[in-house]
């Protein structure tokens, strides 16, 4: 059986050792019932964003973190720890 996107219930009674071949070589499947789609077939993988990166429900990062450069300080906007120590000084005991 050749690498196929959609199956229905009926083939896939009927091919269930070649279809998991398929989606174990990687191959993800659509199970179809009347023509819609009703489950999917995914190949199983050792961590969570592997599995969340097969299902489309995230995708692979488009290049290294380390190559990122740090973002520059804004000069404008005053810190947070200078925030907060403001705020302490002008509150009341």
């Amino acid at each position: 059986m050749k690498h196929m996107n959609e199956i229905g219930v009926r083939a896939l009674k009927q091919n269930a050792s070649q279809v998991v071949a398929s989606v174990a070589a990687g191959h993800p499947v659509t199970v179809t019932m009347r023509g819609r789609p009703v489950a999917e077939l995914v190949p199983l993988t050792e961590d969570r964003l592997g599995m969340l990166v097969a299902t489309g429900r995230a995708r692979s990062a488009r290049r290294d973190l380390a190559s990122l450069t740090p973002p520059a300080p804004h000069s404008d906007v005053p810190s947070l720890t200078s925030v907060v120590l403001q705020e302490r000084r002008s509150e009341r005991y």
